[in-house]
């Protein structure tokens, strides 16, 4: 993933953050598996998150809804995908 750093990051005092969900190494592992996808759960709990969601199917959906997110023919910064039972 490539982040331009000279635009808004600096004059608007964004933030980057991540947390890698691969597996590494245990010598360099200063965190395990699960602490890793908790903070990735706490950080998309955050409410503010909410506003980039510009859409949401059922995964039974998926076939008739994937070609227009591919083409761009659907509008979508974050289109959400429902599993359920």
């Amino acid at each position: 993933m490539t982040l331009p750093l000279g635009e808004y990051l600096h004059s608007r005092r964004l933030t980057v953050r991540s947390s890698q969900m691969g597996t590494v190494s245990p010598a360099r592992a200063g965190r395990t598996y699960a602490d890793r996808l908790a903070l990735a759960m706490e950080l998309l709990a955050d409410p503010a998150l909410d506003a980039l969601i510009t859409g949401e199917s059922r995964s039974e959906e998926l076939p008739e809804v994937m070609p227009g997110l591919a083409s761009g023919a659907v509008p979508a910064l974050c289109h959400r995908i429902r599993y359920e039972d």
